[in-house]
């Protein structure tokens, strides 16, 4: 008879959710403009030369006007902690 060591199960069920989440994630550098819905909870960056804000912004809420205008925006970083 064998013995089943269940920490290696632990280890290897927990390296699968991980990978699996990482493969459902947008890719970094996808580009939405204001208005549209956020596929990604992560740090977008507005697209604009002169100014380079930066906003934090969950799935599925609305991307950001800049000042009344729509802007382009460009996801930087994820978001660990809205996932």
């Amino acid at each position: 008879m064998m013995k089943i060591d269940s920490s290696n199960l632990t280890i290897a069920t927990a390296f699968a959710s991980v990978s699996q989440a990482e493969s459902t994630r947008s890719p970094l550098g996808i580009k939405r403009m204001s208005g549209h819905i956020c596929p990604q909870s992560g740090y977008w960056q507005m697209d604009n030369p002169v100014a380079k804000n930066v906003v934090n912004v969950k799935k599925g809420e609305n991307l950001p006007w800049q000042n009344g205008y729509p802007v382009n925006w460009t996801l930087i970083k994820y978001d660990l902690s809205n996932e």
